[in-house]
C-alpha cells in the first residue's frame, strides 16, 4: 500500500499543475487520473525490443469519443524512461499499427470483441476504461472509485503479447486470471 500512496502522490505532482484542478468536474478529474495512471503504467511496462519501430520514442493511440481527450493528450510530449510519448487519435484498431499503447474509449462498448480480436498477440499494451475488460481479453482496465482510479490485470493477456509488467504495478491491481 506504500508503494500506492507514493504512486499516486507522484501521478499528481509529476503531471499536472494544483491549477487545474480549480473548477474541474468530477469527469475532467477522473480523465486526468487516468492519463496520470497510465503514465504510470507505461513505466512499468517492458515491451519487445523488435516492437519499438522509431527509437525514441512510445506512441499512444486513443481510440473512440473520449469526453475529456485532452486529459489524456498532456502527455503528448512528455518523457519517460528516455522515450518520447507520442499521442495520436485513432479512428480504427487497424490504425494503431505504431502504437504501442491504445486506450480504448468507453464508446467502444459495443465493439469491443472486434478491438480485442484485432489487437490479440501483438505487442500492444490495451488500456481502457470499459467494464470487463480485463476479464474479456484488454490488458489493463482503469476502473474509476472514490478520488482514485483501480487497475484491473490480465496477466495472461499481457504475457501471449509478449509484454513484460512489472510484479510491483501487478500488486497494484486486481489481477486476472484469478
Amino acid at each position: 500500500m506504500k508503494f500506492a500512496a507514493i504512486l499516486f502522490a507522484l501521478c499528481c505532482l509529476v503531471i499536472f499543475s494544483p491549477v487545474r484542478c480549480i473548477g474541474q468536474t468530477g469527469a475532467e478529474r477522473e480523465y486526468e487520473l487516468k492519463a496520470a495512471v497510465l503514465y504510470h503504467i507505461i513505466e512499468y511496462v517492458e515491451w519487445p525490443k523488435d516492437s519499438v519501430p522509431e527509437a525514441g520514442t512510445t506512441r499512444i493511440g486513443l481510440l473512440g469519443q473520449i469526453p475529456f481527450a485532452a486529459a489524456l493528450e498532456v502527455l503528448n510530449g512528455k518523457t519517460l524512461q528516455g522515450r518520447k510519448l507520442v499521442v495520436k487519435r485513432i479512428e480504427k484498431p487497424q490504425d494503431a499499427g505504431d502504437c504501442q499503447v491504445v486506450f480504448i474509449s468507453s464508446s467502444e462498448k459495443p465493439r469491443l470483441p472486434q478491438i480485442i480480436s484485432e489487437f490479440k498477440n501483438r505487442p500492444i499494451l490495451t488500456v481502457s476504461e470499459v467494464e470487463g475488460f480485463a476479464e474479456r481479453g484488454g490488458i489493463v482496465n482503469l476502473v474509476a472509485g472514490q478520488n482514485r482510479i483501480n487497475m484491473e490485470i490480465n496477466r495472461d493477456v499481457a504475457r501471449e503479447s509478449r509484454l513484460s509488467i512489472s510484479s510491483q504495478l501487478l500488486k497494484l491491481a486486481k489481477v486476472y486470471p484469478r
